[in-house]
């Protein structure tokens, strides 16, 4: 009887643990969902994002970000943020009207203008036919995940870029979009694979 009683409290821990803690996302089950036409400016309309390896190239983070209408030629911010051992860590793209766009990826720090543009560079694509931004980040520079490494406190963001946001503050219009919506909630875990 103890046996049996054993297994079925191990079973029930299994299912409450397992959906919280997700090991590896993709398009269809994402990490972070967003709800569409929460924002006015579709140019800035989170869907979703995720995060993925591949086993032939385990040094390497992917995370991508879909938005609802994807343009390279915007001033904009775009971001996913997560903790890891204690640190706070973002994957970030700056796009311009007339420069190329710039993928970073590390410690913000608290985000500022100068630091922002201290945080080192990685390589990333934008794939405007669909929508979606991906970083390739180099497993070393956000604490040299491991495999069984969890990523908690995932979150993502999408903001005008100076000096749109400049005008849309003196305007007062918010087109920023963060998922989750609310302040506070976070995406799933991400379990690294590799």
């Amino acid at each position: 009887m103890k046996k049996i009683i054993g297994i079925f409290v191990w079973t029930l821990l299994i299912t409450i643990i397992l959906p919280i803690t997700v090991t590896a996302g993709d398009e269809t089950n994402p990490e972070i969902a967003d709800n569409l036409g929460d924002t006015r400016l579709s140019l800035l309309d989170i869907d979703s994002a995720w995060f993925y390896e591949k086993e032939d190239d385990p040094e390497y983070l992917f995370i991508a970000m879909k938005i609802f209408l994807l343009k390279e030629n915007y001033n904009a911010v775009f971001s996913i943020s997560f903790t890891f051992n204690g640190n706070d860590y973002a994957a970030g793209l700056n796009t311009f009207n007339l420069r190329a766009a710039i993928f970073r990826c590390g410690l913000p720090k608290h985000a500022t203008y100068w630091q922002w543009n201290r945080m080192p560079k990685c390589k990333g694509i934008i794939d405007s036919e669909k929508n979606v931004i991906t970083w390739k980040i180099k497993k070393s520079s956000i604490g040299n995940l491991q495999s069984g490494d969890v990523l908690t406190n995932t979150k993502a963001n999408a903001v005008p870029g100076f000096p749109l946001s400049l005008l849309y503050f003196i305007l007062q219009f918010d087109y920023r979009d963060f998922a989750p919506d609310n302040y506070g909630e976070h995406g799933l875990n991400y379990v690294v694979q590799y």
